[in-house]
């Protein structure tokens, strides 16, 4: 893949939709954690509050109704915490070599046909897709389909270099 960002090495659009997807699953966590050392930031809403909305709103919907179900389920910060945390990790790992040159192509494919999907849901009118507000909604739908797009220009760069 040729398409990338010059920053310290080439970062292909993959890689660096997979940073954004990292970076999304972080923001939650900084709210998780000042909440556990200050229980009255419940009380209002501020920057962590925030950026918890926001990084919410840009995970996939799919991941976000499962961690909600597990946070129900479970009653725990701590579930919702370590398994948001370990997915992106996992994520990390495993794209990685996943986005390599050998597999690369389909698993941009197939990545960017999730996203589409996740976007097209994202679109249906239902409670769960505006429960963060239209704002943050709105957001998660830009950083989604931002990652779409750097997947995008990873493959046209493929083909173009293939002729």
């Amino acid at each position: 893949m040729k398409f990338g960002i010059a920053i310290r090495r080439q970062l292909t659009g993959g890689e660096l939709a997979v940073r954004i997807y990292q970076i999304a699953s972080l923001l939650p966590c900084l709210y998780v954690l000042s909440a556990s050392g200050y229980r009255g930031i419940f009380a209002r809403s501020g920057v962590f509050s925030v950026l918890f909305d926001l990084g919410v709103s840009a995970l996939p919907r799919w991941e976000a109704l499962a961690l909600s179900a597990l946070y129900r389920l479970t009653s725990g910060e701590l579930y919702f915490y370590f398994t948001m945390l370990a997915l992106a990790l996992v994520w990390g790992l495993v794209s990685r070599p996943a986005l390599g040159e050998r597999t690369g192509v389909t698993i941009r494919r197939i990545w960017a046909g999730l996203i589409a999907a996740d976007l097209v849901f994202r679109l249906i009118p239902l409670r769960c897709n505006l429960v963060l507000g239209l704002p943050m909604a709105a957001a998660g739908f830009a950083v989604r389909l931002a990652c779409l797009a750097l997947i995008l220009l990873d493959l046209r760069a493929h083909r173009r270099s293939d002729g």
